[in-house]
């Protein structure tokens, strides 16, 4: 019998693996999250720019509630009818994305910490500096 992978309900079929997109997302959730607390994912996508993952952000959602864990706002946009929250990381570290280095903030708390939008820097990171100096090579 044909299974989901995740729900273990029967699936379609002409699905290969889960029965719906709902299922699949959940699974590379899961899987993703499994991995990062294990040390073997980042928690960045992209090549290019370091943006972190959406699945951290829905972690952190689930762990900690739709509220800003400085000042407690919880305001639903109404057009999403989500919080807007942002991740910050604790220590200014861009490229530490530890669990315990990373929270969510409101947009007003974020704007007011010492490192956002790269305040605690020079100009830029250094990642992107090797990046930019292996790519002159090639």
């Amino acid at each position: 019998m044909n299974l989901c992978i995740e729900c273990k309900k029967p699936r379609k079929r002409y699905a290969s693996k889960y029965c719906s997109n709902r299922c699949q997302t959940d699974y590379q959730y899961k899987q993703y999250i499994s991995a990062w607390r294990k040390g073997e994912e980042n928690g960045n996508r992209g090549i290019n720019a370091k943006n972190i993952s959406r699945h951290l952000l829905r972690f952190l959602v689930e762990k900690n509630g739709e509220e800003c864990l400085q000042c407690g706002w919880d305001q639903k946009n109404a057009h999403t009818n989500r919080v807007p929250l942002e991740i910050d990381h604790i220590d200014g570290n861009a490229d530490n994305n530890s669990e315990n280095n990373l929270r969510l903030l409101c947009p007003n708390c974020h704007a007011l910490t010492s490192s956002f939008r790269n305040l605690n820097r020079g100009k830029g990171r250094s990642w992107r500096n090797i990046y930019l100096k292996k790519r002159q090579i090639l």
